[in-house]
C-alpha cells in the first residue's frame, strides 16, 4: 500500500453559504453549518472557497489563536487591520495572519472585478503570542511553489505550526511526483482542474476535480504519482502528525 485515504470531501458535499455578494464553499464545519465528523484534519481547521463580488467584502472582525491563510486566486481583496497594516493581495500572492493574543481585520474586494480566494484557518502551535501580519507573492510558474515550509526558519510566511503549504500548478502531466518534501499526512485541495492519484501497488487511482479536497497518509512515497490531461491548480497542505 502506497497511501492511506483518511478523508475525501467532494466540492458538491461541502457546506455551503451565499449571502447577495458572497458565494462560500467550506470544506470543513464553519459559521452555522457543523458535522462532527468534519471539524478539522488534523490541525487544518476551514478551508473556504470564497467568491466575493466587487465592491463587497468583510467587515472588521475579530480573532485569536488562529494561523489565518489567504490564497488569492482571481483579482485583488483589500486588507486592513488593527496592526495598521493595510495593503491589496493580488492573484498568485498569499497573506498570513497569526492572530495570537488577537487582531481584528476586514478583507474587501474593492475591484470593479469579482474576487476569488482560499481562506483557511490552521489551529496553532502556541497559543497567546503576538499576532503577525505578513504578506508575499509567489513565482506563477508551472510545478511546485513552496508557501509556507515549518521546517525553513528563514520562509517568509513561516506560521505558528508544523505545517508546510505548496501551490502546485501544472501542464497536462503523466506519472508525476508530489513534492519530495512531503511529511506523512497530508491534504490535497483542488482549485481548478482534474487530478489521478494513482496508488501504484494497488492500481487503485483516486479521481479529483475542482473543489474536491482529499486527506490521505503517505505509506510508500515512491509509488505514489499523479496525472492530469488538461491544465491542473492545487493546494497542498503536508504535516507530519494529525
Amino acid at each position: 500500500m502506497s497511501l492511506q485515504i483518511i478523508k475525501i470531501r467532494k466540492s458538491q458535499d461541502r457546506f455551503s453559504t451565499s449571502r447577495e455578494w458572497l458565494s462560500s464553499k467550506h470544506s470543513f464545519s464553519f459559521a452555522e453549518h457543523r458535522d462532527p465528523k468534519w471539524d478539522n484534519f488534523g490541525n487544518i481547521r476551514v478551508i473556504n472557497e470564497d467568491i466575493i463580488s466587487p465592491n463587497a467584502g468583510f467587515n472588521s472582525h475579530s480573532h485569536s489563536n488562529m494561523e489565518i491563510i489567504t490564497v488569492v486566486t482571481k483579482g485583488a481583496i483589500t486588507h486592513r487591520d488593527s496592526l495598521n497594516n493595510f495593503g491589496k493581495v493580488h492573484e498568485d500572492e498569499v497573506q498570513v495572519m497569526s492572530a495570537g493574543t488577537g487582531i481584528s481585520h476586514s478583507e474587501k474586494n474593492e475591484e470593479n472585478e469579482t474576487c476569488k480566494l482560499f481562506q483557511i484557518w490552521i489551529y496553532p502551535k502556541k497559543n497567546n503570542l503576538k499576532p503577525v501580519y505578513k504578506q508575499t507573492s509567489f513565482k506563477n510558474v508551472i510545478g511546485e511553489n513552496l508557501i509556507i515550509d515549518y521546517l525553513d526558519l528563514k520562509n517568509k510566511l513561516l506560521i505558528n505550526q508544523d505545517i508546510s503549504l505548496w501551490r502546485c500548478k501544472y501542464k497536462p502531466i503523466k506519472e508525476k511526483k508530489l513534492p519530495l518534501k512531503i511529511d506523512k499526512y497530508n491534504w490535497i485541495q483542488i482549485i481548478e482542474g482534474n487530478l489521478l492519484l494513482k496508488n501504484k501497488d494497488t492500481n487503485s487511482n483516486i479521481c479529483l476535480s475542482s473543489g474536491d479536497g482529499l486527506g490521505f497518509e503517505v505509506i510508500n512515497y515512491d509509488d505514489i504519482s499523479i496525472e492530469t490531461e488538461k491544465k491542473l491548480d492545487f493546494l497542498l497542505f503536508s504535516m507530519p502528525s494529525l
